[in-house]
């Protein structure tokens, strides 16, 4: 254990106490940029120590609250808008019951549909495709992009079809950096306000000028939750995920809450855990690059005398994606070039922030069960600003994994997809033991996991309100 980075600390109040070790803001005063703002900024709130009962997890009456009262009133991020580049182009996205068919109904706009015929209710699609209309394959029934009455098959025999009130049920939708969002509810809130302070955390990075280049899905034996929980703490990291100690903080890491749908928790990349072995500084940098993935090359970098490896790995990051896209990352903070800002959008969206290709996690039910979900992987590129590397983009297809699959047979993942499967091996028997607790109740840290106790104190505020009404 790294004793040195341990430091005394007066006692505090309930709620406030932090790891003794180094924080993630001190380490910060060290960086070899300026840091923006956003990154100095702790926004924490103690939440309460109360248990959470473990029915929140398993209880299939709880699992219908949420479908009820809160899945048709939250906004969600269904795709991106180059997964639809061109008019006609579409695509479906399901949560729970419902499915919606997402489509580019002309050059600047997307609609979204209830993806149900008006006819016999058969689906109108169940996969990605590129049409000129929306027909249905039942009977051919036919609509329009825009949502409008096309042709009314054996229109003899429908008198009672007034075309006028046929139009195909619409979602909402919005878009905020490239991120298209649905929601069931017409008197939610805009999405800019319902994300805030979100969007002016990322203006910075500006995911908007991004592509998908990676997205791997996998249904995962555990409630929605489970799995999600999995990535909203790194206290975890150090028993999970041992290979990473010499180079990840996890106990010293940092939390911070926004209003009722945005938390982050940022982990530092570069100095070792707390709960590490001695590691020297060309240890640390070799277990960033080569024992993770970053960094495919012959030459091995190494670390000159006198200098630390978490500022020699963010000078190369910012050399090689210069090299790789032609921005220029020459201001960017060690932070924005290595570190996990890893933020929530409640109640299931997870985007990276920051400047190497970034990572967003998405997670549901898995149809209507309350012990399986969809975790998804998705990679998102920088546009290319070298002329000589313009190609047409193509819309990429989701790279599907079965329960029994591993998330390291996506090769697309590397490195991660051992630290996936590593959490994935977790799962099915946190799911096992609460349902065999006598305890029946889930403690959690005060400030450790004090995004969890946000996440589900924000679903309580949705349930209070009872179900949607039509």
């Amino acid at each position: 254990m790294n004793e040195q980075l341990k430091k005394q600390k007066k006692p505090s109040k309930i709620g406030e106490a932090r790891s003794p070790y180094k924080s993630y803001t001190e380490y910060l005063d060290e960086d070899s940029q300026k840091v923006p703002s956003l990154l100095l900024e702790e926004h924490f709130e103690y939440l309460g120590s109360d248990d959470l009962s473990m029915e929140r997890y398993t209880s299939e009456e709880f699992f219908r609250k949420e479908a009820e009262c809160m899945w048709t009133r939250v906004w969600q991020f269904a795709c991106r808008v180059e997964d639809i580049p061109n008019v006609g182009d579409s695509l479906v996205y399901d949560i729970l019951d419902w499915s919606f068919v997402l489509v580019r109904s002309s050059k600047d706009k997307i609609s979204a549909y209830y993806n149900s015929c008006l006819h016999r209710g058969r689906k109108l699609r169940t996969h990605r495709t590129s049409t000129p209309d929306i027909k249905c394959p039942f009977h051919g029934y036919c609509w329009n992009l825009d949502g409008t009455l096309k042709h009314t098959p054996a229109d003899w025999d429908f008198p009672h079809v007034k075309e006028e009130e046929w139009k195909l049920p619409e979602v909402r939708v919005e878009i905020w950096e490239g991120f298209v969002f649905i929601n069931m509810n017409d008197k939610a809130p805009s999405l800019e306000n319902y994300l805030d302070p979100l969007p002016e955390h990322h203006k910075r990075w500006n995911l908007g000028d991004c592509k998908k280049v990676i997205h791997v899905s996998r249904v995962v034996p555990g409630n929605w939750k489970t799995t999600m929980e999995a990535f909203m703490e790194s206290f975890h990291a150090s028993e999970i995920h041992p290979q990473i100690r010499p180079f990840t903080t996890d106990e010293n890491a940092r939390y911070d809450i926004y209003g009722d749908h945005m938390n982050r928790n940022i982990a530092l990349t570069g100095k070792p855990s707390p709960h590490s072995e001695e590691v020297t500084e060309q240890e640390i940098l070799d277990t960033i690059f080569y024992g993770s993935g970053r960094v495919e090359n012959e030459d091995k970098v190494l670390v000159p005398e006198g200098e630390e490896a978490r500022k020699v790995a963010a000078r190369v990051m910012r050399e090689n994606l210069t090299a790789v896209n032609g921005h220029d990352f020459s201001d960017k903070s060690d932070a924005e070039m290595l570190d996990a800002l890893v933020y929530n959008v409640f109640p299931n969206f997870s985007p990276w922030g920051g400047f190497p290709n970034n990572l967003i996690y998405r997670f549901r039910p898995n149809g209507t069960r309350v012990d399986s979900s969809i975790m998804e992987v998705i990679f998102l590129e920088r546009n290319n600003k070298n002329p000589q590397s313009e190609q047409k983009y193509e819309p990429l297809p989701i790279k599907y994994l079965k329960e029994d699959q591993s998330w390291a047979d996506a090769e697309e993942l590397g490195g991660l997809g051992l630290i996936f499967d590593q959490d994935m091996s977790n799962i099915p028997e946190v799911e096992s033991g609460m349902r065999t607790s006598k305890k029946g109740k889930v403690t959690l840290a005060n400030y450790q996991e004090s995004r969890l106790r946000h996440f589900h104190q924000t679903i309580d505020k949705y349930i209070a309100k009872g179900p949607l009404k039509p």
